[in-house]
């Protein structure tokens, strides 16, 4: 499961172990991955692009808060920065951090720990947001996918049957049926070298843009080739994947669980006809987990009743 990782920077121990437990008490919802630093030399092991927000000081030992944004920015273009600082306003290069910082809080200032809270949350969250699209009803199909008993055996190797048949039918070596979660993809039922494939950050998966097509089907014929995958083509390559095609699995509510997806190492471009093919198959493993989740259901109310 990805998590909000918040760096906080700070020459002064004292304020650095405050901003942190302070930030961890009031986002404790969020689980977030609080890490720490004193200069930005210490600093540069934790700017990459997993980093959700940068809490930075403005006077660091070894340069400035303008240097560590600066330098933020380059390894993960899309981190939130703070400055939160006791420097003097009239201080701090105002044009340095011109549009690279989301907003200045003043130590002293009034409140100031619960409005660096309040703006780290909304930071950290719109950030993790924008970085893959989320569908509108979000909250009733998180609510839906968790309705689900998914580690179910029999479910299980039902699903594991439909990624053959969907193997055999586009000679791929290895498919999958995935479910989006909040913040990962799992996989749960895959074929072939699929199969060694552990959980995704949802940021990093192509199937996350899949749940919100309007057709319920998603080709890419070439990862290295499409916009949306530009920053995440070298790592899907490297797993086998150049090439991709996904069919959502829909409830019988019209919610979106996650696709059934076959890959390909090459280049591949997909006929209507696939797509049709494969949104068949979506939509027998839609049936067996809608049957399954009932058969539970009918279990469970026959051991009250006896």
């Amino acid at each position: 499961m990805a998590s909000h990782r918040i760096l906080c920077v700070d020459p002064d121990p004292g304020d650095r172990e405050e901003t942190v437990e302070r930030l961890r008490t009031e986002l404790s919802d969020l689980d977030p991955t609080l890490e720490a630093a004193g200069t930005i030399a210490d600093a540069t092991a934790s700017l990459d692009g997993d980093l959700s927000v940068l809490v930075t000081e403005y006077d660091l030992p070894d340069g400035t808060g303008s240097d560590l944004v600066a330098a933020a920015r380059e390894a993960a273009p899309d981190v939130g920065c703070v400055l939160y600082t006791d420097a003097d306003p009239d201080e701090v290069n105002s044009d340095d951090l011109r549009g690279n910082v989301t907003e200045y809080v003043g130590k002293d200032s009034v409140f100031g720990t619960e409005r660096l809270a309040r703006l780290v949350r909304t930071t950290a969250t719109e950030r993790v947001q924008a970085s893959y699209p989320v569908p509108q009803d979000e909250s009733e199909r998180l609510a839906a996918l968790r309705s689900y008993d998914l580690d179910d055996p029999q479910l299980l190797a039902s699903l594991d049957r439909i990624t053959d048949l969907a193997a055999a039918h586009f000679d791929v070596d290895r498919t999958s049926v995935n479910v989006i979660d909040e913040h990962s993809q799992e996989f749960l039922a895959c074929h072939g070298a699929a199969n060694d494939w552990d959980a995704t950050d949802r940021e990093d998966s192509i199937c996350t843009f899949t749940i919100v097509e309007d057709d319920d089907v998603m080709t890419v014929a070439d990862v290295t080739e499409d916009p949306r995958f530009e920053s995440r083509s070298e790592r899907l390559v490297e797993k086998g994947i150049r090439s991709y095609m996904g069919a959502n699995l829909v409830t019988s509510a019209g919610l979106v669980i996650g696709p059934l997806c076959i890959y390909d190492d090459e280049p591949r471009s997909f006929s209507a006809a696939d797509e049709a093919y494969l949104r068949d198959l979506a939509a027998v493993a839609s049936d067996v987990v809608e049957l399954h989740s009932r058969l539970d259901a009918s279990a469970t109310a026959g051991e009250g009743q006896s």
